[in-house]
């Protein structure tokens, strides 16, 4: 199947054929069988994101989530989870889900895409919509139920007036959901056309913050909890990434999943 995706939209190809790859790997960190087959259905040229930087990132980034989707999960069985800017992502599958409301969001043709690509059952539910397309919050059924939205991957592409909408729309709609969301730091949002698979798509980079906790000036009604440094999931994976994790300036500028919660 040829896909014709441009700009942002783009670069949802590049967590997918990662997530591939490493369950193919021989010690793989994630398995990702939906991921496997996606790729090799669509016929694209991949080579271009199998990128080691990029690479160890995703991987990073997906075992964070994961793990701490999971624990909301566990720890709210009857939960809505919301993923925004899904793209081709299978959290869904890859988590022990009970009995979670899930919600894919992402723009139509992206939504029409995975539908083709990727079964999914009854308590999952789609929302063709932009993130910054306020409708869409009136698709969520039930939002008094304990709610978590995901942010993975899209934050860096909204300039700061529009990462700001984006909160203050959460806020006013789940006034007591939690978030999880990926920031990077504006050191490197700085630079898309040197990021090893970014530069080989249109897309660019448009914003980043040094850290989660900044984020309570910037955006009125959260609360910072807790950030993980991708690095944290990287020690095991050589010698360089173990040292580039403990220098301050090296580590301080890698991305960030950072969890909020609606104060």
């Amino acid at each position: 199947m040829k896909v014709k995706l441009e700009g942002v939209q783009e670069t949802l190809l590049i967590p997918l054929v990662v997530r591939a790859m490493e369950t193919q790997s021989e010690n793989s960190r994630i398995i990702d069988k939906n991921a496997v087959d996606i790729v090799n259905k669509i016929d694209y040229d991949f080579s271009k994101f199998k990128k080691r930087g990029s690479y160890q990132g995703v991987i990073a980034r997906t075992l964070i989530l994961d793990r701490e989707t999971q624990h909301f999960i566990d720890t709210y069985e009857n939960c809505i989870c919301i993923s925004v800017g899904c793209g081709l992502d299978t959290r869904y599958q890859r988590i022990h889900r009970k009995k979670v409301t899930w919600y894919n969001l992402d723009f139509p043709n992206v939504i029409d895409l995975r539908r083709k690509l990727l079964y999914e059952d009854k308590n999952v539910k789609f929302i063709k919509k932009s993130a910054l397309d306020i409708s869409w919050t009136d698709e969520v059924e039930e939002k008094d139920r304990p709610t978590l939205i995901i942010l993975e991957g899209i934050l860096m592409y909204f300039d700061e007036v529009e990462v700001m909408q984006l909160f203050s729309m959460l806020r006013n709609h789940f006034p007591e959901c939690t978030i999880l969301a990926e920031i990077m730091h504006p050191f490197v949002a700085g630079k898309s056309k040197y990021h090893d698979t970014v530069k080989s798509t249109s897309a660019v980079f448009k914003w980043g913050i040094e850290t989660g906790k900044q984020m309570e000036k910037m955006c009125e009604g959260i609360q910072f909890i807790k950030e993980w440094n991708l690095f944290d999931e990287l020690t095991d994976q050589g010698f360089l990434y173990k040292i580039a994790g403990k220098v301050p300036f090296i580590r301080n500028k890698n991305n960030k999943i950072v969890m909020f919660r609606m104060a």
